[in-house]
């Protein structure tokens, strides 16, 4: 029964969300063909959420740490401002180049830069308090280290947003075996003790963590 009200309350919550550009769905339908892994692209509610953030919050600076094939890139584009830069960092050439392929069909494409390579070292060459958003969603046993190099270039007043703290429910277990659950277990634990920011965990698909440098 708990399943059947989980998939019930998520298709609700589907149906009083904005749509997806066009483009946004045509890119999840070939990630799907190509990879058979559009549920490692974060999906139209939490896409959507991402693009009230940044509206919100005036944000016209932002770094994604995890491309893959560019959905949560584009879609945080849109909704910058015409002036708006979005930094995101890719290891995989595959998947940058089909996000590439789909910045360049965006009129708000030439927002978008990607380095393709470490997310470590393009991170490591970004000033001090110079970005106002910062979005996680790679490698989970990185995402201390990736927390604490946000902490560093972003504001004061900036956002991070973080995906899959729950890593499919895995870290709800007594005793936990998945390394990335571990990981994510011991991050979220990590973003709990510290006092530089304010937080508020969701229960949005996978568990995302609403985190605020102050």
């Amino acid at each position: 029964m708990e399943g059947d009200i989980t998939k019930i309350i998520e298709g609700y919550v589907d149906a009083h969300t904005d749509d997806l550009s066009d483009l946004l769905k045509d890119l999840l339908a070939e990630t799907e063909s190509i990879t058979g892994r559009s549920r490692w692209s974060i999906g139209k509610v939490e896409g959507k959420m991402l693009q009230m953030l940044i509206k919100i919050s005036n944000t016209r600076r932002v770094v994604e740490v995890g491309t893959f094939t560019g959905f949560s890139a584009l879609a945080m584009a849109e909704a910058l401002p015409k002036d708006g830069v979005l930094t995101t960092c890719e290891n995989s050439k595959a998947y940058a180049d089909i996000a590439l392929r789909y910045f360049k069909k965006s009129p708000h494409g030439q927002k978008i830069h990607l380095k393709l390579g470490a997310a470590l070292q393009t991170l490591g060459e970004i000033a001090d308090n110079s970005q106002d958003f910062i979005f996680i969603d790679a490698d989970k046993p990185s995402y201390g280290a990736y927390f604490d190099e946000a902490l560093r270039i972003l504001r004061s007043g900036g956002i991070i947003f973080v995906d899959n703290v729950f890593w499919r429910n895995k870290i709800f277990k007594k005793k936990i075996s998945n390394e990335n659950a571990k990981a994510i277990a011991a991050f979220n634990e990590k973003v709990n003790r510290e006092n530089r920011v304010e937080k508020v965990m969701l229960g949005i698909r996978d568990g995302v963590y609403l985190i605020r440098k102050k």
